[in-house]
């Protein structure tokens, strides 16, 4: 018991002095449509990233480890989410607009700066289990929930394995106001709600 308490204490300890950890994106040749489904051949050459310390507390729960990829081509970034899950939780009835307040349940996000020089400028996307979408443009301390970015997203949920998967696909022009090129490094947070497992 000691000795997992020692490097439990250790471990939070470590996970806030540690490098931001880095996700790279695989380049694609074609776009596609999005179906919520991770098996196709372009995410197997996206390299897997994975989540599993709570921002708080920096403890890690690898029984909630989910899985990020990113891809992306002249027009679109694409992002997919891999998320094990005991219960969902989830507005209802499902929104057809955007639903404000959907960090309060179930959720996939991520925060996207590409200006490296201006930190308090980025956007936001989060998807649900459901598929309900929001897209925030924040400068801070502003904060533009008019904005769109008309990015897609579709999702899949398997009762049987316990998981739900989510794809993401936002348009350069909402990101940027130039194409990225090879090599060109951006700003992400990348994060996942689990309400029922206070993740």
């Amino acid at each position: 018991v000691l000795r997992k308490i020692y490097f439990d204490n250790a471990r939070k300890l470590l996970a806030r002095s540690l490098p931001p950890p880095t996700v790279r994106a695989a380049r694609l040749g074609d776009d596609f449509a999005l179906d919520g489904d991770l098996s196709k051949s372009m995410w197997a050459s996206a390299e897997p990233i994975a989540m599993e310390y709570e921002s708080k507390t920096s403890v890690a729960r690898p029984e909630f480890s989910t899985t990020v990829r990113a891809l992306w081509s002249d027009q679109f970034l694409y992002l997919a989410y891999e998320c094990p899950f005991t219960k969902l939780t989830v507005f209802e009835p499902v929104q057809e607009k955007e639903r404000f307040g959907l960090w309060e349940r179930d959720v996939v996000e991520a925060f996207i700066g590409s200006d490296t020089n201006d930190i308090k400028s980025y956007t936001e996307y989060e998807v649900s289990p459901s598929n309900e979408r929001l897209d925030v443009k924040i400068a801070l301390p502003k904060y533009d929930f008019e904005w769109t970015s008309r990015f897609e997203s579709a999702t899949r949920v398997d009762e049987k394995q316990r998981r739900w998967t989510a794809e993401m696909r936002i348009p350069i022009t909402a990101l940027s106001e130039t194409k990225p090129q090879p090599g060109a490094k951006w700003r992400i947070n990348l994060y996942r709600c689990d309400y029922a497992n206070k993740t």
